[in-house]
């Protein structure tokens, strides 16, 4: 199973995801008003730095075409799409040959507010559904709590055929049981990998990687 540690903010945070091992970054992007957004210069900046760690443009309100103009000469070609985007949104960034991850947000009834528009963004080509926690239209990432079991598989039911990343609140612990399941490509993790909530730390991105490693890794690392 996969891992990508999502918020990087710096250097630092970036050079230990790819020094212990994490397959993706998360840079943050037209995400208004939180900590943890880039301004276009250090988005670019990291990006450029992102030589063995694939970066993941995470992006809410910033129109497709702005996201574009931003990415287009730089080797990012992976976008999250976290808020509540149009299919054409989709097929725009297809078109650019982007690999597109749309984020569904779900609620603690196994509710999603687009749920009608998941056969369009199928139809248009989103590449990966990442299921996430969903506390309302305020609280649409990094809440630190996660999804009930129950209505994860429920979900998973829904996206059959599709490939998968899982969010929201996930600790090591619950990263080792599901990277014994099936169906879940990557985990997306951003609490779990900080110290009460300050930048990402060394060892809990250790622990994270191995979490999410198969069993005969996690006992070559171990022993």
């Amino acid at each position: 199973m996969d891992l990508k540690i999502c918020g990087v903010t710096n250097c630092e945070e970036l050079d230990i995801l790819t020094q212990e091992g994490a397959q993706y970054a998360g840079l943050w992007t037209g995400i208004d008003g939180h900590p943890r957004n880039l301004t276009d210069a250090k988005f670019l900046e990291l990006a450029e730095r992102c030589t063995s760690i694939t970066p993941i443009a995470v992006c809410i309100k910033r129109p497709v075409s702005d996201l574009w103009a931003l990415l287009k000469n730089t080797s990012v070609r992976h976008v999250q799409l976290h808020g509540f985007n149009s299919p054409r949104d989709i097929a725009f960034l297809k078109d650019k040959g982007m690999t597109v991850i749309k984020t569904v947000h779900v609620d603690d009834t196994g509710a999603s507010p687009i749920d009608r528009l998941i056969d369009a963004y199928r139809s248009n080509g989103c590449d990966i559904f990442l299921i996430d926690r969903f506390g309302g239209r305020q609280e649409i990432g990094s809440s630190g709590v996660s999804l009930g079991s129950q209505m994860v598989q429920r979900w998973m039911d829904r996206l059959d055929g599709a490939r998968i990343w899982l969010a929201g609140g996930l600790t090591a612990d619950r990263i080792c049981d599901l990277s014994e399941s099936n169906g879940i490509e990557a985990v997306d993790v951003d609490s779990a990998a900080r110290l009460n909530g300050g930048e990402i730390t060394r060892k809990a991105a250790r622990m994270l990687v191995i979490a999410s490693s198969p069993t005969n890794l996690f006992q070559q690392v171990t022993l």
